[in-house]
């Protein structure tokens, strides 16, 4: 049985000023098209972030729809859940009549333990869909209330153990073998939360490891097909359960220029999942993205040649000319991002190199940042009330993952 896994579409998204309504297009008639040709697969699983807002443009939603057609058209069942960028009641509106044309959408706790079933002639596929879990909305009192603690973890534990229950009374009906899927979206991770690859155009990924959620929860299905983390990566843990992000099939920062963007194949059988058969298609994109560091009169000259990819130009100039955006822009037709280098430090010999963002504490990339807008050294009280901010947070996040 064969499983097109993808996610985090958000359609009417913009890369900073550009519309990416072309790239969509793009993306979404290969998938419906030649993709679905070649790999001719038993169920398309979308986990989360349809939209990029959650009340989406006329034709972020004309363009979803008419996906939906294409997929009906094929007769292929499809299984969407929601996202953080998607608004759970609307994504789910009017979608119930569609269960009986294979799309199933599950946007609301109640339908947690509702599976897709495909059913092949040695064995049936339960697929679960989660949707994006608040717990500050999620838990409580009430009848779609989950009866835990409010921690992302604690509360989506709560949902896969409901769908353990129902997955436990199905098996003992079944004629046949019985494997498992669960599409969510989510940040799990195994045992290090710095495993996991972000980028800077996830929401709610947040500072530390505070909305995470581990994944031995999941201990036990055969594969679960993830989203909200945009780069592609299989979750480290250990046991046998198989869990990847699919990642974005289009790049929405500059953090995501060396990504490969992809959807996944993968293959179930009536023995399981087997990682050696996954294949990763990859996306057409429209054009590449790139990033130049470098003078203010470097990007001017041959240095850098003409492209037609996104671009972000880093200057090393301290002082920029008036409207350079605009003629930088006659060479780089789609350059998005223009933007001084806070982090080299104007020292001369060595010490000039830049340092990396993620070579440097929290304290240091701050004091830098003000050292670099008030030209002048870190005043020794602004210095202690950061290092005391940052100091108070790192406490905080550590009292919360115990």
């Amino acid at each position: 049985m064969k499983i097109l896994h993808t996610s985090d579409w958000h359609l009417g998204k913009r890369l900073n000023s550009e519309s990416l309504q072309d790239a969509h297009e793009k993306f979404l008639d290969w998938f419906a098209t030649d993709l679905m040709k070649e790999e001719k697969p038993d169920l398309i699983v979308v986990a989360g972030d349809i939209y990029d807002r959650a009340i989406p443009s006329t034709e972020s939603i004309e363009l979803f729809e008419s996906t939906l057609a294409r997929f009906q058209q094929a007769e292929i069942p499809v299984l969407i859940t929601a996202g953080n960028h998607d608004s759970r009641v609307r994504l789910g509106t009017n979608t119930r009549f569609m269960e009986n044309v294979g799309l199933h959408f599950r946007t609301r706790i109640n339908q947690i333990t509702i599976p897709v079933v495909v059913s092949s002639e040695d064995f049936d596929l339960l697929a679960y869909g989660i949707p994006y879990l608040e717990p500050d909305v999620d838990v409580g009192d009430g009848e779609e209330k989950f009866k835990t603690s409010p921690k992302q973890h604690d509360v989506l534990e709560e949902a896969v153990r409901l769908i353990n229950a129902d997955i436990a009374i199905r098996k003992r009906k079944s004629k046949k073998p019985v494997r498992t899927l669960i599409a969510a979206h989510a940040w799990v991770t195994g045992s290090n939360p710095t495993d996991s690859v972000t980028s800077d155009s996830e929401r709610n990924v947040k500072l530390g490891t505070i909305g995470w959620a581990g994944a031995s929860i999941f201990d036990g299905i055969d594969y679960v097909a993830m989203g909200h983390l945009h780069g592609h990566q299989v979750v480290k843990h250990g046991f046998a359960t198989d869990i990847r992000y699919s990642g974005s099939p289009i790049p929405y920062s500059f953090s995501e220029r060396s990504h490969r963007k992809q959807v996944l194949v993968a293959e179930i059988t009536k023995d399981g999942v087997d990682p050696k058969t996954f294949i990763s298609r990859d996306v057409p994109q429209i054009r590449g993205m790139q990033e130049f560091r470098g003078t203010i009169d470097e990007f001017l000259s041959d240095k850098f040649p003409e492209t037609n990819d996104w671009v972000k130009l880093v200057a090393t100039n301290r002082e920029q000319p008036q409207n350079v955006f605009e003629t930088l822009k006659r060479k780089f037709p789609h350059l998005l991002e223009l933007i001084p280098d806070y982090i080299n430090d104007g020292k001369q010999g060595e010490e000039n190199s830049r340092i990396a963002i993620r070579e440097l504490t929290p304290e240091e990339v701050t004091k830098r940042f003000v050292h670099h807008v008030t030209e002048s050294e870190v005043a020794a009280d602004i210095a202690k009330a950061i290092d005391e901010c940052c100091g108070t947070l790192r406490k905080t996040q550590s009292q919360v993952l115990k």
